[in-house]
């Protein structure tokens, strides 16, 4: 089974994203995502955070500035309880930015 919790959701970043779980237990959440950085040689990328508990980064290394990126797709265990759930997205450091050209994506994956 797989849950849509944010399909081509844009930006910019930090986004927070509510969503119910429709399983307990066990899961496997799925990221993808773009962004660019504001200076050459830079590495960067977004942290993914679940009820304010970080789950991972998608990073990347940034050779040429104001080039929207795409992170690699990251694939995160987490443990939820049945009901209300906030993912919330935010970049690794202030050269890192996004805009309304940047989308991202986030599912379950069971």
């Amino acid at each position: 089974m797989t849950f849509i919790i944010a399909q081509n959701q844009t930006g910019p970043l930090p986004l927070n994203i509510p969503f119910t779980a429709p399983i307990s237990g066990d899961v496997t959440i799925a990221f993808s995502g773009s962004c660019w950085s504001s200076t050459a040689n830079n590495p960067g990328g977004v942290e993914v955070l679940l009820d304010g508990q970080s789950l991972g980064k998608a990073q990347l290394f940034f050779n040429n500035p104001s080039l929207h990126q795409a992170l690699p797709t990251q694939i995160f265990a987490a443990n939820l309880g049945e009901g209300p759930h906030t993912i919330t997205l935010r970049a690794l450091s202030s050269t890192i930015l996004t805009d309304r050209n940047d989308f991202f994506s986030l599912w379950i994956i069971d």
